[in-house]
């Protein structure tokens, strides 16, 4: 009997994680010297529920046809006949889940957080659910979101996957208590399903606690009646939670629009006149716009964004792949000098001086970081708008709110 080279090709290390479909391994890949993570699927463990086997073989297919930096890589598949053990090499996908934030003494996440979140998971969902026929994920939940060192995130465990209209899930129940839309009770996916989970998700971080442990009004998490309850997101969370999917926002772009509008405001016009004399009282800021939130570092906006930027942040395709790159790697020097080698720069200047220079120092120091940070947000900026993954609406959409700013 032939034995497979990948045996001898990964050597597997420590269990990463285990579920209803094997587990996950961290491994060496020898040829190459990379770590990769592989499932391992064992037929005797199934207890001849072949339900399990099916969704694996699904997971292994689905995962072959998709492309997309925040979904793992599909890299080999094998198995090993005497012992009907079957194996998924997948990239390993370096990052923290989000299910940490759940655990200890972790403080929930505030708005600002929890809105980078969400951007970035859209884009994940959009590209999801845009594909014929929309891959839905079904099992969207803290611990399978993971975010990565540089500020990107990234959605694993497809092993719940729906790729086809047709398939119901028959008797296997898929999803994770608490963040399982209630039609999934009964075998019902679609995109909305999805976006259900992801707002449990983030209702759970943003509160600190899992859904089924905050309070309910029927089949409705009741966000009224929790830290979220003044929150600019609730408005959103809710019409994600609904619990009748009709009802609920139904995909990537609806959520994307709903949130632009709690965040910001309806779009005012500009030509009408106010209707009643301002109060005394300023208006609280608004949070920033979230037109960096597909760079690696979120942040505000600047004010003015200069004209050479907006210009070619507008470049066509395909010509905007090179400037995305371009902007993004620029934006990345930034951060370095901005968060690392200048901070210890001025630190070892400041030892060596005298105590009166000292105060000199800590203004140049300021000024200098306050201009580098600027002209990263520039950088960041332009990579947001000529992202190629960035869906032609939501383009138009940012491109609309950049009347405000200039």
């Amino acid at each position: 009997m032939s034995v497979p080279e990948q045996l001898t090709r990964y050597q597997i290390m420590d269990l990463l994680g285990a579920g209803g479909q094997g587990r996950t391994f961290r491994a060496i890949d020898r040829k190459t010297n990379r770590e990769v993570a592989i499932k391992v699927l064992t037929l005797k463990d199934l207890n001849n529920d072949w339900k399990g086997f099916d969704l694996f073989e699904r997971e292994c297919e689905t995962l072959a046809q998709l492309k997309h930096p925040g979904i793992p890589k599909f890299l080999d598949r094998y198995h090993v006949e005497n012992t009907g053990e079957f194996f998924l090499v997948m990239e390993l996908i370096d990052g923290a889940p989000l299910g940490k934030r759940l655990a200890g003494d972790a403080a929930p996440m505030g708005d600002d957080e929890l809105v980078d979140v969400l951007w970035k998971a859209l884009d994940i969902l959009g590209y999801l659910h845009g594909r014929t026929p929309p891959v839905v994920h079904r099992d969207i939940k803290p611990q399978n979101l993971l975010l990565r060192r540089d500020g990107s995130l990234a959605l694993i465990d497809f092993g719940g996957v729906r790729a086809s209209l047709d398939d119901t899930g028959g008797s296997t129940m898929i999803g994770t208590f608490g963040y399982m839309a209630p039609e999934q009770l009964h075998g019902e996916a679609t995109p909305a399903t999805d976006v259900y989970a992801l707002g449990a998700t983030l209702a759970a971080l943003g509160t600190g606690s899992a859904p089924d442990k905050l309070p309910h009004d029927g089949l409705r998490l009741a966000l009224a009646e929790t830290r979220l309850a003044r929150s600019r997101l609730r408005p959103v969370l809710e019409r994600m939670l609904e619990p009748v999917p009709s009802q609920r926002l139904r995909g990537a772009a609806e959520v994307r629009r709903a949130l632009m509008e709690a965040v910001h405001g309806p779009t005012s016009n500009p030509t009408s006149k106010p209707t009643s004399k301002p109060t005394s009282k300023p208006r609280p800021s608004a949070p920033p716009r979230r037109d960096d939130a597909l760079v690696t570092q979120a942040d505000k906006t600047p004010a003015k964004i200069p004209q050479f930027a907006r210009q070619i942040a507008k470049v066509p395709m395909p010509f905007n792949i090179i400037v995305w790159i371009w902007a993004a790697l620029i934006a990345g020097l930034f951060v370095i000098l901005e968060v690392a080698l200048l901070p210890a720069i001025y630190s070892v200047v400041s030892s060596l001086s005298s105590k009166q220079d000292r105060e000199k120092l800590k203004q140049d120091r300021a000024k200098t970081i306050a201009s580098i940070g600027e002209n990263r947000r520039t950088m960041q900026y332009i990579a947001a708008r000529a992202h190629p993954l960035l869906e032609e609406p939501t383009r138009r959409m940012l491109d609309r709110g950049d009347g405000d700013d200039g």
